[in-house]
């Protein structure tokens, strides 16, 4: 086994900082890269790699081992600290290990089982009926068990067992201290980039060999980026004909026209197009006069072979020195004061910085019911008296002009001309000496104007007009967006009735039954009774009657529990152990059918809310109802299990929370698709609508909590966090 004192360290100097990392001289005159993830295990060191190893900065690295042809690789991190050397004295084969996916080909996984120390999961190691999908099984930064099979110490190589199936994903580090939860960011590299915001780009990626292509446009595809694949240059020629992209990633050693005669062809003709080249160092130095060229023109270099990581470097460093003018940043500054979310605070939010921008005393968003010619104040932005007494009035005023015919009005001062049109709107705001009214474009059977008043004399020029219309596209959105969640609502809802329809038919008939048999058994020893009075007799009656009563009660709960999906929205105080109880039992047919086991632990103090009923139902049943479903589609062979337990959170502050965590052995959810999963229409199973977890997300934020993937691990299952504030 080898120790730091048996490895021979290499002197280099950093000649140039690349995207991926710091390109280095050896004393030799050769060349290699340090990548960002090998210059620290420190993350603050790491974010400031740039400052702390500028160019001319000279130390001693570790060589990594590379295969030849490739470019030569050193570590930084590994002359600190080795973790091989502490690894090699304390693995054991029983023990089971957390693991990341770092990369996936075809004949396995490479896993990331602690920092520093990776593996691989060969695709014998999976059951046979797994192994043909092993691309599509593991993702890069997807968590999963594994277990330590064989380790050559010699070649510091390790080979990976998966961990045995079945097992529940552990929820034992969700039980924090009177602390939220904060929803784990799944890999480090991917999900910064992600977090990042990198904008999205249309990238040509020009490679030859298939299987290079095909992992660099999934890593790509994973940051959320347009791709498009060619396999020639002279394919990439005609792919530029017809459609511009904005970066062409481009092989150097492409067959016939090389890489650097395209990159060259693109720049002359196409400069609003970036390049990059991609090649190993060998090639690299073969064309190195040519690659220095282009780079001089503006053309970029990554070295092979790529990586998640240098291609988010790669990205990053591309936004970081983008142009970006004065009007961008202000309208990105606007962006972002606006909540993504929440209709309702998106529109309140927009009319504040409507009254801002516009200077004025209020802002008012106006509904007309076209049906009974009514118009109510929807939102409101402004203090003052306004006379309540005058909104029946305003269907005569001009915000039923705005609203119903989509005039536009503007008026700098009221006068006596102007008096007689806007007597109705003085009448509801007194104050009232100048507005600006535009219709807002939205497809709802209600119609609706914005409204910027003011007591003083305004001139309300184009570019005041521009704004509000701006402010107004922007409500309008909101309204459709919350019109979309509200009839998503009522058909998902629709849709859970009628899935639990025929558990609760199976239930009552289950019921009816032997009550029918209970009935006839009491009507033959009531007439035994009239023939024959025994003492003995009295209890047999007493038990068929309690029977009876008992049966009665179990048809009245179903019925009562079903009916409660149904029933419209109120706040009330609840006890929420009862409401996951009535939700299992609505689902305790369908998971009978579908051999899933459902276990509750309820907590030991009682935990109170004031709440909507119907709403936490709606939501703990539809997420325990999709883990039903993942695991009946991906391991129907098997028995299934959901395990549900519930804890209170900052209990001592005045921000309670009370925690649902509702975990399942089902196959898990890849790491880059655990927010994507509570989009419209996005759903993994091949017969899912994609509106359960969308509904459930938007009707927690309705109520001021939240709903995320906690955990989950391929293969082993996922864990949901439910959060709900408790307020009595």
């Amino acid at each position: 086994m080898a120790t730091k004192k048996d490895r021979d360290l290499v002197h280099v100097r950093v000649i140039k900082h690349l995207p991926q990392g710091l390109s280095v001289e050896l004393d030799n005159g050769e060349h290699g890269i340090i990548r960002i993830r090998e210059i620290s295990w420190d993350s603050e060191e790491l974010a400031n790699w740039k400052i702390n190893h500028p160019v001319n900065w000279d130390g001693y690295v570790f060589s990594i081992p590379t295969k030849k042809g490739e470019v030569r690789e050193f570590s930084l991190r590994l002359v600190a600290n080795d973790p091989w050397d502490d690894f090699f004295d304390g693995y054991n084969k029983t023990e089971v290990f957390e693991g990341v996916v770092t990369s996936v080909f075809e004949y396995g996984a490479f896993i990331e089982i602690e920092p520093g120390i990776t593996g691989l999961l060969h695709k014998t190691q999976l059951p046979p009926k797994l192994q043909s999908i092993i691309l599509d099984l593991f993702w890069h930064n997807d968590k999963v068990f594994v277990m330590v099979q064989n380790v050559d110490h010699e070649q510091r190589q390790i080979e990976l067992s998966l961990a045995p199936l079945g097992n529940f994903p552990d929820m034992s580090p969700f039980s924090t201290d009177n602390q939220p939860y904060i929803p784990h960011e799944a890999g480090e590299s991917i999900r910064q980039a992600l977090n990042a915001n990198i904008p999205r780009r249309h990238i040509l990626v020009v490679e030859d060999e298939v299987s290079q292509s095909e992992a660099v446009c999934g890593w790509l595809r994973e940051l959320d980026q347009s791709v498009d694949v060619v396999h020639s240059a002279e394919e990439a020629i005609g792919f530029l004909s017809k459609t511009l992209p904005d970066i062409a990633l481009v092989d150097v050693g492409l067959p016939s026209m090389s890489g650097t005669d395209l990159t060259r062809h693109i720049l002359e003709n196409y400069p609003q197009v970036q390049v990059v080249n991609a090649t190993d160092w060998a090639r690299a130095s073969e064309v190195s006069e040519a690659l220095e060229q282009l780079q001089a023109q503006g053309g970029k270099l990554l070295y092979k072979p790529l990586v998640p990581e240098d291609l988010v470097m790669y990205l990053l460093y591309e936004q970081d020195h983008q142009g970006i003018t004065k009007q961008q940043i202000e309208e990105k500054s606007i962006v972002l004061k606006v909540p993504p979310k929440n209709s309702k605070k998106n529109i309140h939010t927009l009319m504040a910085l409507c009254k801002k921008r516009l200077g004025v005393e209020h802002v008012f968003l106006f509904a007309l019911d076209p049906a009974h010619r009514r118009i109510r104040v929807v939102e409101r932005i402004g203090d003052g008296a306004i006379n309540k007494n005058a909104i029946t009035q305003l269907i005569y005023s001009p915000v039923r002009d705005v609203a119903e015919d989509r005039d536009v009005v503007v008026v700098n001062e009221i006068g006596e001309r102007e008096h007689r049109r806007f007597q109705y709107l003085v009448e509801f705001l007194p104050t009232m000496t100048s507005c600006i009214g535009i219709p807002i474009p939205a497809q709802t059977a209600q119609k609706y104007a914005l409204f910027a008043i003011d007591h003083r004399e305004k001139q309300f020029g184009e570019e005041t007009q521009l704004y509000a219309e701006g402010i107004a596209l922007s409500i309008g959105a909101a309204l459709d967006q919350n019109e979309l969640r509200e009839i998503s609502a009522l058909i998902q809802r629709s849709a859970l009735i009628g899935n639990l329809a025929s558990g609760m038919i199976h239930e009552i008939n289950n019921l009816v039954a032997p009550l029918q048999y209970e009935s006839d058994n009491l009507r033959k020893i009531l007439m035994r009774l009239e023939k024959e009075p025994e003492d003995s007799i009295h209890e047999k009656i007493k038990n068929e009657v309690s029977n009876i009563e008992q049966d009665v009660r179990q048809i009245i709960s179903t019925v009562n529990t079903f009916g409660k999906i149904a029933k419209k929205p109120k706040a009330e105080v609840l006890r929420v152990d009862e409401i996951v109880n009535d939700t299992l039992l609505l689902l305790r047919e369908i998971s009978k059918r579908s051999r899933v086991k459902m276990l509750f632990n309820p907590p030991e103090k009682m935990v109170i809310v004031r709440n909507q009923a119907v709403v936490l139902e709606q939501i703990v049943l539809n997420v325990t109802l999709n883990a039903i479903q993942q695991i009946v589609e991906h391991r129907s062979e098997e028995s299934g299990q959901i395990h549900i337990a519930m804890e209170l959170i900052n209990e001592t502050q005045n921000n309670a929370i009370c925690r649902i965590l509702v975990a399942d052995n089902g196959p898990g959810i890849h790491s880059s698709l655990w927010e994507k999963i509570f989009e419209m229409g996005y759903s993994t199973r091949q017969d899912g609508s994609g509106i359960g977890l969308f509904v459930s997300r938007n009707l927690m934020e309705e109520i001021g909590g939240k709903i995320y993937v906690a955990d989950s691990h391929i293969l082993h299952g996922s864990v949901f966090g439910l959060e709900i504030p408790i307020e009595l």
